[in-house]
This record gives structure tokens, C-alpha cells and sequence, in this order.
């Protein structure tokens, strides 16, 4: 490997670590909109927010090879595309998919303690 890649493949696994330790919050700032009965920003509707906030999610796993997580960002941003398109609220349903997903994300950027 010439020194540039090794550079570039050092730039990356910084990244990566850095959108790992934040995945926490955005999940709580993913959950606080999905389960909220109204948006409190006169600019973006709760669905929409949702949406982004996913979208923005899946799209930074998939560029940083995180597939798992990619995965289970997708499955609740099937969701959230649907309802914002629909301008239809979350039903239970919907809560359960998205909320399951999100569980899933937590699970895969949590340390194992086996590995300890």
C-alpha cells in the first residue's frame, strides 16, 4: 500500500470511529421526532424531519461501508419516505419498524463485552 492510500485508509477508519461515537445521539434525536405528535419547527414538518434525518443516516453508513447499519437505517427510511410522501402520521406499525431499527443500530455500534 503506497503511503497515500495509507493516508486516505487512516482519514476513513478517523471517520468512521467519529460517525460511530455519535450514532447514539442521532438515534435519540431520531426517536425524539418520530415519536413526536407535532414538529416544533415551523420550517419542517415532523415527517419530513424524520426523512431527513434518516436519509442523511443511510446515506453516511453506505459511504462509510457500514452495511449492517446501513441495512436497518433503510428499513426505517422505507418508512418515513412512505408517510412524508403520503403526508400520513406514523401508526403503530410504522413505530414498531422504525424503533426496531433503531434498536438494531444501537446493538451494532455497541462494544461487546466479550471482546474485553
Amino acid at each position: 500500500m503506497t503511503n497515500a492510500s495509507e493516508d486516505f485508509s487512516q482519514r476513513v477508519a478517523k471517520i468512521r470511529a467519529r460517525f460511530m461515537e455519535g450514532v447514539p445521539a442521532r438515534l435519540n434525536a431520531i426517536r425524539d421526532v418520530v415519536h413526536c405528535a407535532e414538529s416544533t419547527d415551523p420550517h419542517e414538518t415532523q415527517l419530513r424531519k424524520a426523512h431527513r434525518l434518516l436519509h442523511d443516516m443511510a446515506g453516511s453508513a453506505a459511504m462509510l461501508d457500514l452495511p449492517e447499519i446501513e441495512g436497518a437505517v433503510r428499513r426505517a427510511l422505507d418508512i418515513a419516505e412512505s408517510a412524508d410522501a403520503k403526508n400520513t402520521p406514523f401508526d403503530h406499525a410504522d413505530l414498531l419498524i422504525i424503533d426496531t431499527a433503531l434498536s438494531e443500530i444501537l446493538a451494532a455500534v455497541a462494544p461487546d463485552p466479550s471482546r474485553s
